[in-house]
């Protein structure tokens, strides 16, 4: 009896260490399938954080040929002809700001570019001034044409609307002429004050003229 019984005990034991055993396996494989997973999870967020931060790649078009395509030259690229002047005059202010005032005129130089382009540059002195004055350049200055009308400029740099009294103020007024025309008679003034001025840009040299 003793005997069967160290028997049924021993063979307890044994199912027992059989039935751990198992479950410890079971244990394992399910530790090592959720490691598995655990790591293939680890890998599709590495891999979608990835593809948010990678920069998206756009291939350009092919380029057409321009090879035959013109370009216009800029007046950066061209050369400019500039003639020095001591050219001085007396214009009134403009109506539009009161009270009108005498404004000192100084002409620095006048240059001339390839494709025909003049300017005038200048400045405007209201030394009398008492007040703001204002200014129209493009009543003081003309290019004399002795066979048909005069031509005024074309565009006005500069800010002559509001002149503070006692001030400066620089700019130039624009005209267009022939690339090959190499002489101008540039009208000055207003009424009384006209006077003409005649340059020449191949001996870059100036004089005043009388016309009439």
């Amino acid at each position: 009896m003793n005997e069967n019984n160290g028997l049924v005990y021993i063979t307890i034991v044994i199912f027992a260490l059989l039935v751990l055993s198992g479950f410890y396996l079971i244990f394992d494989k399910i530790s090592a399938v959720k490691s598995d997973v655990k790591n293939l999870e680890l890998k599709l967020e590495l891999l979608s954080k990835e593809k948010k931060e990678s920069p998206l790649i756009v291939q350009n078009e092919p380029t057409k040929n321009t090879e035959n395509i013109p370009t216009t030259p800029t007046n950066q690229n061209q050369t400019t002809t500039v003639i020095p002047t001591a050219i001085i005059f007396d214009a009134s202010s403009s109506p539009i700001l009161q009270p009108q005032t005498k404004i000192t005129i100084t002409i620095e130089n006048i240059s001339k570019t390839e494709d025909g382009t003049v300017k005038v540059n200048f400045k405007a002195f209201t030394n009398e001034a008492t007040s703001y004055s204002a200014l129209e350049p493009r009543d003081l200055f003309q290019l004399l044409n002795l066979e048909g009308d005069n031509q005024k400029p074309f565009d006005v740099t500069g800010q002559f609307n509001s002149i503070p009294p006692k001030n400066a103020v620089a700019g130039s007024v624009i005209f267009k002429i022939l690339p090959t025309q190499n002489s101008i008679i540039l009208q000055t003034g207003f009424n009384e004050n006209i006077r003409f001025y005649e340059f020449n840009f191949l001996r870059k040299t100036y004089k005043e003229t009388v016309i009439g």
